[in-house]
């Protein structure tokens, strides 16, 4: 991680992101199971979904210490990959927002049928 990494509040996924533990990850399902078990996290962390965008397959939600934009895109009708924007609440959030997205994967990577990481770089 970066110095100035410790003094982020804004963290987001992509394909090519220097960090491996933070590159879009993709799964063997379809974009609802996709949503589901992410909703199912929500829930399993006290959050509240404030947004639901189906014509762009986004969703927004938030807990008292960050909120986070999942956004879900489909490459097949039976391939998903999942990316995160996290915002956090924090003076000094000393790298939380990369903690936060780790843990979202690790329990999507037990819900979902996990397939790879950062697999179509440009």
């Amino acid at each position: 991680m970066k110095f100035k990494d410790y003094f982020s509040n804004n963290f987001e996924t992509e394909d090519n992101h220097y960090l491996p533990s933070i590159r879009t990850r993709y799964y063997r399902n379809r974009v609802e199971e996709a949503k589901e078990a992410v909703v199912q996290y929500i829930k399993s962390i006290k959050g509240r979904v404030l947004d639901d965008n189906e014509q762009f397959n986004e969703l927004l939600f938030e807990v008292p210490s960050f909120n986070c934009t999942v956004t879900f895109t489909a490459i097949t009708p039976a391939e998903v990959s999942i990316d995160f924007n996290v915002v956090t609440f924090s003076l000094f959030p000393m790298g939380k927002g990369k903690k936060i997205i780790e843990e979202m994967y690790q329990y999507l990577d037990r819900m979902l049928q996990y397939k790879g990481v950062g697999l179509y770089k440009g």
